[in-house]
């Protein structure tokens, strides 16, 4: 269609605003209210235009364009209109510096006169010079508020983590409110009163850490004023400097900009631009890479043992020291531990310096945790491979989805915003959870089964499928019949006894699945992590096939699909993260070189051992030597993500102190361990290395990622799809009287290398603290036990220690705590654990028993 704006006649294509239309053009029409990402709103009323033969000055940002339109943005008349709407803007708003006349006298001496307790004034506002109310302000040049001013005199909120709210400078566009429903779901915040007494607030005045908040920053990155406002930047300078990177924090790979000032970073935001993330990010990547970077723990210089104490020295003594006493350790006595927090090039150089200066296979990372390596095992037992490239985008496309092991509003935000979509578009929602989950009041259905019983939950919806003669939509898939076989044992009337859901349940789930067009199940480590982990991924993936569904592994670190794609080139007959762990403590290894965390190696017996980290932790008491890293915004490289997806980030700041990136220190010390196998003298020379070597790689254009294309793991696909015959399995967790309660282990992703970052950021512990036991309101009333008490979990194989969060979601006789591997071994629960040093698969549930600290 073709309209025209201010004379100038434009195509236009699809459903469009016209301020959408304008702006593309570069049409400038004011507006505070709108924005791109958000469903029209039409509050501000600043975007009204003319339009030919239509009566009225509708709001360009509600109003859509229609064949032969012809309209103005500039007429003198909407100029006086727009002045006299924000001047009642301003009449309740603090417009002193707004219409000052000095106001550009007074630039030098704003910033010492901002640490005041409310703002008034724009001086003393920390948005001063990003605000976009001075914007419009500027733009219509207003001088003078000809209506009375009126000061609301509201409380600052300044009780919750990261930001505070000042509703006294708030104009009422909307955005937070918006955003946080739409986009997050969250709903935390709401227009309250209406008319005059109408602001932004939460149910009865809650704090906004009791009304379902996020904290992902969303409402503070679309608010045009200071109303709300980050309490990290709010005395700091405007940046003299802005670098994008990859948040180091999850498997989403989020874009982020990055606010410099004299090479320190003032904050962290999300790209609008970003391929994954799209404008969007959670509260680590919102709030924590200051904090992470600029750590008080971080390691700024060398350190080796001497005299029993370590000892700082330089970068010549270290490595000398290190290649001297790594040269008597070779093969089956030597291991190393890689870091899914690192790049692809860092861990493919050490994987290199394993095999070909240490000469062993020894090499593991946390990446057993993950699902990804029960695919793979699924995978490799039964002949076939998975083709795990998707795009977190095709998640929203689906009818039906089914989630199982994970609250991905919490654990993966920026997927659950996908999941969002798609209901709010009419998918239907299945949820599969022992304990109430965050997103459960947007599902269609919650099955409230008993903690590790999916496998038995797929198993009877698969056998109902064959009881629906649903064998026709599975032709030419392998193993059918024995798959079929399988089931016989399993009892549809036990269904309740097996899973402690009904038929009737059991009947509606296997209803909206087998009625799905386009089904997608998603998944995550609570359903791995059992020992029958497997069993419960090929249960899953039978069950997928018959629905005609699609899988979603939820990944967890950053870069562990990277590891992941890096290890399929090395050897699988040394000893994996368990038993190297294991191997330490019973002597069978003399050296460990530690690029990655682990915990605590109190029982370790070793001859020798190297740290490679960026942060300090409770191994250095062990430590011979330690060489400082640096973090993801000190080097360059590439992650692969959970999609599948490579991408380059580059180096925001200078390395702090004289920490080293890791290809750095493995490529120093290979030479001076004699090998000339190590010339790189950047990441580009070891990426263009892996495209050579490492099958993932392979069919990569460096050019392309060196671009920001668009750039997937490559996979060579053998038989893809078969169905595989499933056996019964012990769940084997049963409770005592000595041990009454059940424990459930969550893998936290609340770290970042060896820091824990609930305990770094006092903003995030308030949110989840690593360290919180969640019981249930009924178990606490039982065992007279308080909000924040500290307690002891013991199980039949040791304890450890933790403080009491009562939490509605649990049901009677279940407790939650959080799995993190560089929690202090005091408060981690590690010493639940059978032996951390046998087998991390077992990280499900555990009979356990509470007392008070004594």
């Amino acid at each position: 269609m073709k309209v025209t704006i201010d004379g100038k006649k434009i195509e236009v294509e699809g459903k469009r605003t016209i301020l959408e239309v304008a702006r593309e053009k570069g049409i400038y029409i004011p507006s505070l209210c709108d924005h791109p990402r958000l469903t029209p709103f039409g509050g501000c009323r600043l975007c009204i235009v003319e339009i030919k033969e239509k009566g009225g000055y509708p709001p360009s940002c509600s109003t859509y364009v229609e064949n032969g339109m012809e309209i103005k943005t500039r007429t003198p008349r909407l100029q006086n209109l727009r002045k006299e709407i924000l001047e009642l803007i301003l009449s309740e708003h603090p417009n002193a510096c707004l219409i000052c006349s000095e106001k550009e006298n007074c630039d030098e001496y704003k910033s010492t006169i901002r640490k005041v307790g409310e703002v008034t004034g724009c001086v003393l506002c920390s948005n001063n010079g990003r605000c976009e109310l001075q914007d419009v302000v500027e733009t219509l040049k207003i001088d003078k508020v000809r209506f009375p001013s009126v000061y609301r005199n509201l409380e600052v909120k300044k009780g919750d983590p990261f930001f505070d709210r000042d509703y006294n400078l708030c104009i009422l566009c909307g955005r937070c409110v918006r955003v946080c429903q739409e986009l997050r779901g969250a709903a935390a915040v709401s227009f309250i009163y209406r008319g005059s007494q109408a602001v932004v607030g939460t149910v009865l005045d809650l704090p906004l850490l009791e009304s379902g908040c996020q904290f992902c920053g969303a409402c503070v990155d679309v608010c045009p004023t200071g109303s709300l406002a980050e309490r990290g930047i709010r005395y700091e300078d405007l940046p003299d400097e802005r670098a994008k990177t990859i948040c180091p924090f999850c498997s989403m790979g989020c874009e982020l900009e990055i606010d410099l000032k004299k090479q320190k970073i003032l904050s962290s935001k999300p790209s609008d631009e970003g391929a994954v993330n799209q404008g969007q990010a959670c509260v680590r990547g919102r709030f924590l890479i200051k904090d992470v970077v600029h750590s008080p723990r971080r390691i700024l210089m060398p350190l080796i043992r001497l005299n029993k104490e370590l000892e700082e020295v330089s970068w010549e003594e270290a490595l000398d020291f290190v290649a001297q006493k790594l040269k008597k350790f070779k093969g089956k006595n030597i291991a190393l531990i890689a870091s899914p927090h690192i790049s692809c090039e860092e861990n493919f150089l050490l994987r290199k310096f394993a095999s070909e200066e240490l000469k062993t296979e020894n090499v593991d990372s946390s990446y057993r945790f993950s699902p990804l390596p029960r695919i793979d095992e699924m995978a490799r037992e039964n002949g076939f491979e998975l083709n795990l490239n998707f795009e977190f985008k095709d998640i929203s496309k689906a009818k039906t989805l089914f989630l199982t092991g994970e609250d991905i509003p919490k654990s993966h935000p920026i997927m659950w915003l996908e999941v969002l979509k798609a209901v709010q578009q009419g998918a239907k929602l299945i949820v599969a959870s022992p304990t109430e989950l965050s997103l459960n009041r947007y599902s269609s259905l919650w099955l409230q089964i008993k903690p590790g019983t999916e496998f038995y939950l797929f198993s009877f919806l698969s056998k109902l499928f064959f009881h629906e003669e649903q064998e026709t939509k599975n032709p030419g898939i392998e193993g059918f019949d024995s798959f079929k076989d399988s089931l016989g044992e399993f009892d549809l009337s036990r269904v309740f006894e097996m899973t402690g859901i009904t038929r009737e349940e059991l009947d509606e789930a296997f209803v909206l699945l087998r009625e799905a067009e386009d089904a997608a199940f998603l998944f995550g480590t609570g359903l791995t992590q059992h020992p029958w982990g497997t069993q419960n991924v090929a249960a899953l993936w039978n069950l997928a096939l018959q629905a005609q569904a699609k899988i979603f592994p939820l990944g967890l670190e950053n870069n562990l699909r990277g590891v992941s794609e890096i290890g399929h080139n090395s050897s699988d007959k040394g000893l994996n993260f368990n038993q190297i762990l294991q191997a330490a403590s019973s002597g069978e290894l003399k050296a460990l070189y530690l690029a990655g965390p682990v915990p605590y190696l109190k029982k370790a017996n070793l001859e020798f051992l190297v740290i490679q980290d960026s942060f300090v932790n409770e191994n250095f008491e062990l430590a011979d030597a330690v060489l400082p890293a640096s973090t993801f915004a000190e080097t360059d490289g590439t992650f692969i993500n959970g999609e599948g997806r490579l991408q380059r980030f580059k180096r925001v700041i200078d390395p702090l102190g004289d920490a080293k990136p890791d290809w750095w220190i493995i490529s120093q010390l290979a030479r001076r361990m004699g090998s000339i196998g190590f010339p790189f003298k950047n990441p580009s020379e070891i990426t263009k290395q892996m495209i050579k070597v490492i099958p993932g790689f392979s069919n990569i254009s460096y050019a392309d990622l060196e671009k920001g294309h668009k750039v997937f793991a490559q996979k060579k696909m053998k038989k893809e799809k078969s169905f595989l015959p499933v056996r019964h399995i012990d769940l084997n967790h049963n409770k005592s009287k000595k041990y009454p309660f059940l424990m459930i282990l969550e893998y936290s992703l609340d770290y970042y290398r060896s820091l824990a970052l609930s305990q770094e950021n006092k903003g995030l512990k308030a949110i989840r603290d690593s360290r919180w036991i969640k019981v249930s309101p009924e178990d606490t009333e039982k065992l007279n036990l308080e909000q924040g008490e500290r307690i002891v979990v013991e199980s039949s194989s040791g304890k450890f220690k933790g403080f009491v969060k009562i939490d509605k979601s649990l049901p009677k006789g279940v407790l939650g705590a959080s799995f993190l591997l560089s929690e202090d071994s005091e408060f981690s629960v590690n010493g639940l654990i059978p032996s951390v040093f046998q087998e991390l698969h077992s990280l499900g549930m555990i009979p356990v028993k509470i007392k008070r600290e004594k």
